[in-house]
């Protein structure tokens, strides 16, 4: 029989453990020896080896030979081996507690996988050329040993090779010794070096970007909960990134971040138990942690949420387990008990550095600007988030979040001088390349992940000529000068005209501390990326929401040639709102700002205090802990009160504007029901979806349902009370900004006042103000006739803003009919139908010499 030939390994596929290759197929030459052995003893036996049909009857002289022989295969027993230390073998040991028998029953396994001539040998030697895997018989005999050996139970229930996944035993109605031994796909292809994880495991597994910003001793702190006890340990974010902090304590616990989808597997409730297991391989597979969560994204029934927790916590015991969500742990939900770490959210300066380190993210890795000039990773780069290495020229001229070295500014983490990472406990990279243990140094700047083929051609660069883009961005030069940058003739040129092409030919460049440079036009121009973090300072993202935020603003700056702005971070911040509260609010897009409200100066003070209230909310309640207390929410509840059309509306559309968010009026009709009990589980349900988006919530005439409670004398009045009793609650624990409205704040309960943040009053507006209403409403485009006295309108007619828009929209309309300018009396004709509309009397008094008009209208 011939030796086995050592197949030819796509390196590129096979990143991890090629290196490791040559002691596998070593120890499987050894394998082939024994099987050797065992078809040299068959043949001695057989007294006709070369029946055609051997295997598919047996005579009466073969049974009588059967019962007269001993049986079993004659294979001596093996030496004492270890794999060598390093290799996947000895990987594999380690991380499933697998002994030298172990590697020996895995490998005679795995040998149909790896070459196909093992299969017609296992099907003679199992007697059966339609077997062609090895039974539990065969393969403990190939190791020397009978099937009545403890060792057979190497192959039962709770062993570790079965435990840990790596050899399955099929066909249970078979008898034990004759049941076939299967290894999976993930396993052989570990074996081989491919990355590619379990099929089962596509959209549950996902990315966990490490917090570039988490505090040194945060990180570390976790890590040692991981990696004590069974490894359990549940973050309960307070407005902290806790997906990102468990990332940032697996790698510096040296071990790779596996994140699971929540949402993915709330979606497939019957596969979590076979999920779970395959997690738990691809875990130990790798040398990997596993982050889970939010927690709230699993089934909210109760006893589904408990039963999917508990088969992950049980198949991923011993495995370092993060779990995350804005909640407690409960008890049921494991057999164990985490570790419970609170995460807070970030100061105001790790949020800039952590928007700071999205966007140049984004504006790096060319998943938001491929192929656009100036966006452009050199050799050595590593586009990991919080791994950014940057050029020469590196550093804010304004003395913001600055960094020398490419490496991160955060207060505590030592400085990075070579691209790497400064994390304690993590090799230094001296390449630029990756250092997470087992994956391979990585010299030429491409990725060095399992299974992603090394990219030596000048990442983003539209030329490759990576140099070129590096200095134009460390030295924060303007990037435009496609023929230039090229430094390959006019062909080079031409492509980088084709790759800027859509943008108006401008790049966009990253330079100086989170800067971004416009590349074409007035070139050298940046924006602050603390004011960008400003504008949405209100807003708590988690670490996916941030980093897609970020890439969609780079994009949407790129597209429009110029610096990122705030209303492209406000704009991609809003677009990560779920939809969930759409189907319980209206939901309103802001179109106006503080130029269009015309209050008195108090009134406009109040809204202010409410906008500053809601972007300081996490530094005040959070970190200075002015709102101390079990239960408290760090929530921003407003009252505007005043009458109807005195603009109470419209200005939360406008604060709504000014933090960069939508605005949400909940509709009564969908709150408010008649059965017992339903209108405060719909009032939940908004409460829950409101904290959960980054949105401001308008109750509109909230005396309707936050009324005063009253004495009680019927099962009516108690149920009322209850009602309130409720929201009064629930308001004390809101973490969302909240406005409520009313035109009779007397029905108010005194209660729901105490808990109010800011309390607005919005009056009947005097003459001056009515003035600035009329200008305002009819606008700048609507023409005007010489006629038009809008000063008579504002002094003669007392009406709330609402009206006077009412009447600019008639008066309009009137305009448009006529074919000309908007003229006096069709003002008039719209104020006397206004006034028709509100039960007021056309008076000569108010009217004057229009009066005929208005009786005529």
């Amino acid at each position: 029989m011939a030796h086995i030939a050592e197949p030819v390994i796509d390196r590129a596929d096979a990143v991890t453990h090629s290196f490791d290759v040559d002691p596998l197929w070593t120890r499987l030459r050894a394998v082939e020896e024994r099987v050797r052995q065992a078809v040299g003893a068959r043949q001695a036996k057989d007294p006709d080896p070369e029946d055609p049909y051997r295997g598919q009857y047996l005579t009466p002289e073969a049974a009588a030979r059967i019962l007269d022989e001993p049986g079993g295969l004659d294979v001596p027993g093996e030496e004492p081996w270890q794999p060598p230390a390093g290799s996947v073998l000895d990987g594999l040991a380690r991380r499933f507690g697998l002994s030298e028998l172990d590697l020996d029953l895995l490998l005679v396994t795995v040998a149909p996988d790896l070459d196909a001539r093992f299969e017609r040998l296992y099907g003679y030697l199992n007697d059966d050329l339609t077997r062609r895997r090895p039974t539990v018989g065969l393969a403990l005999e190939l190791c020397g040993l009978s099937g009545t050996a403890p060792a057979r139970f190497r192959l039962a229930p709770g062993a570790p090779l079965i435990e840990g996944g790596l050899v399955q035993v099929t066909e249970p109605e078979r008898p034990p010794l004759s049941r076939v031994l299967v290894v999976p796909d993930r396993v052989t292809g570990h074996l081989l070096g491919s990355a590619q994880p379990d099929a089962r495991l596509a959209g549950v597994l996902g990315d966990a970007g490490e917090d570039p910003t988490a505090e040194e001793a945060d990180v570390h702190f976790a890590a040692a909960a991981a990696m004590t006890g069974v490894g359990l340990v549940h973050l309960r974010s307070r407005g902290g990134d806790a997906e990102g902090l468990a990332a940032a304590a697996l790698h510096t616990a040296g071990l790779r971040p596996l994140a699971l989808d929540a949402v993915a597997l709330a979606r497939r409730p019957a596969e979590v138990p076979e999920l779970a297991r395959a997690v738990a391989r691809e875990a130990r597979l790798t040398g990997a942690g596993v982050v889970l969560g939010p927690l709230e994204a699993l089934p909210a029934e109760p006893a589904e949420r408990a039963r999917t927790l508990r088969a992950l916590c049980a198949a991923l015991r011993g495995i370092p387990l993060f779990t995350h969500g804005t909640g407690g742990w409960a008890p049921e939900w494991a057999a164990d008990t985490p570790v419970v770490l609170t995460v807070p959210a970030p100061s105001p300066e790790r949020q800039a550095a952590r928007w700071r380190h999205a966007l140049e993210r984004a504006a790096g890795d060319g998943s938001a600007t491929s192929g656009v000039a100036g966006f452009t990773r050199t050799a050595g780069d590593d586009p990991t988030p919080g791994h950014l290495a940057r050029t020469a020229g590196d550093g804010s001229a304004d003395g913001r979040l600055p960094r020398t070295d490419g490496g991160s500014s955060t207060p505590g983490r030592p400085a990075r001088t070579d691209g790497g990472s400064s994390t304690p406990g993590r090799p230094a990279r001296t390449d630029g390349g990756s250092s997470t243990p087992g994956h391979p140094a990585r010299t030429d700047g491409g990725s060095s992940t399992p299974g992603h083929p090394a990219r030596t051609d000048g990442i983003g660069s539209a030329t490759g000529d990576a140099g070129a883009f590096s200095r134009a961005v460390g030295e924060g030069v303007a990037v435009g000068d496609a023929g230039a940058l090229a430094g390959g003739g006019e062909d080079a040129a031409a492509r980088d005209v084709n790759v800027l092409a859509g943008v108006g030919g401008n790049g966009v460049t990253a330079g100086g501390a989170g800067a971004l440079a416009r590349a074409v036009g007035d070139g050298g121009a940046t924006v602050d990326v603390e004011e960008l973090a400003l504008a949405v300072a209100a807003h708590r993202l988690d670490a996916g929401q941030l980093r897609r935020a970020a890439d969609v603003a780079v994009r949407t700056a790129v597209l429009a040639g110029r610096p990122v702005r705030p209303d492209d971070v406000r704009a991609a911040v809003r677009a990560q709102n779920g939809a969930g509260l759409d189907r319980l609010a209206r939901r309103v897009e802001p179109g106006v700002g503080w130029d269009d409200l015309v209050l008195p100066p108090t009134t406009h003070r109040r809204l202010r205090e409410l906008a500053l209230r809601a972007r300081h909310r996490e530094q005040v309640l959070g970190q200075w802990g002015m709102r101390p207390g079990g239960g408290r929410g760090r929530g921003v509840i407003a009252l505007f009160a005043g009458e109807s059309g005195t603009g109470k509306t419209m200005s939360a559309e406008v604060v709504a504007a000014d933090l960069g968010m939508d605005l949400y009026v909940v509709d009564l009709s969908t709150v408010v029901d008649k059965y017992i009990g339903e209108t405060e589980k719909n009032l939940e349900r908004i409460f829950t979806e409101a904290s959960a988006v980054n949105a401001v919530l308008l109750f509109d005439e909230a005396d309707a349902i936050f009324g005063k409670r009253s004495e009680v004398k019927d099962a009516h009045d108690r149920h009322a009370n209850i009602e309130s009793a409720y929201l009064l609650q629930r308001m004390e624990s809101f973490d969302g900004i909240a406005v409520l409205t009313t035109n009779l704040r007397a029905n108010l309960d005194e209660a729901f006042t105490r808990r109010l943040d800011v309390v607005a009053d919005f009056p009947v507006p005097d003459a001056g103000h009515r003035l600035a209403l009329w200008d305002r409403c009819l606008g700048n485009l609507l023409p005007r006739a010489d006629d038009l006295d809008l000063a008579f309108c504002a002094d003669r007619f007392e009406l709330a803003g609402g009206s006077i828009r009412a009447c600019a929209v008639t008066a309009a309309y009137l305009a448009a009919e006529s074919g000309g300018p908007l003229t006096m009396r069709q003002v008039v004709t719209a104020v006397a139908q206004e006034y028709r509309k509100l039960g007021r009397l056309v008076l000569e008094s108010e009217f004057g010499p229009y009066l005929a008009d208005a009786v005529g209208a």
